[in-house]
């Protein structure tokens, strides 16, 4: 299937943010149903930090309250290189969206996303935020047939999660912020 013009502008958009040539690699689910295109790049600064990002994501609507959303959706997150599963956290999250039209939004969790390929490590969920990391450079897209905007996948502990759970999403990102988490890190301590 060709790439329709719309990923394209997905796929530039990553690239222009992550700041350098990306690669792109395509996830599929267990049976091999369904896939994903993952945009990889290295990242110049942090040397040893990657940054992915979905393509085509977008192509399929969210739903809420049985409804379709207005806006769809592209995710994005960071891990140092040495934790090679993320790429398949970040992708697996996106086939769960895909399948199920999950209502992800800024402040959403998507439980075990990572437990499931990391069971022993610290953090076991994904929790979606504005993308932190590329904020100036990804912004919402309005095309012809849709508008897409960016959520960031961060890692999460079941402590961090229960935390949100009961003071909400911000009073975890504020927490985080105090703590200067290092987001890039499946192994980082829990800040609660």
């Amino acid at each position: 299937m060709a790439v329709s013009s719309d990923n394209k502008v997905i796929a530039k958009t990553l690239a222009t943010a992550f700041g350098v040539k990306p690669t792109v690699a395509k996830y599929w689910d267990d049976a091999h149903e369904a896939s994903i295109d993952l945009l990889k790049c290295a990242n110049p600064v942090e040397v040893d930090a990657v940054s992915y990002g979905t393509i085509g994501l977008s192509d399929h609507p969210l739903l809420q309250d049985g409804q379709e959303f207005p806006v769809r959706i592209e995710l994005v997150g960071a891990a140092y290189a040495r934790f090679a599963d993320f790429p398949n956290i970040l992708s697996s999250a996106a086939l769960y969206i895909q399948r199920t039209g999950w209502f992800c939004a800024p402040g959403a969790v998507l439980r075990n996303a990572v437990e499931a390929y990391a069971p022993d490590g610290p953090l076991k969920h994904l929790l979606f935020t504005a993308p932190m990391l590329w904020q100036d450079n990804l912004v919402t897209l309005s095309f012809e047939t849709k508008k897409v905007a960016w959520l960031m996948a961060v890692p999460i502990s079941e402590a961090e999660k229960a935390y949100k759970d009961q003071h909400g999403a911000d009073a975890l990102e504020d927490l985080f912020e105090e703590h200067q988490i290092d987001v890039l890190s499946l192994t980082r301590a829990s800040v609660v």
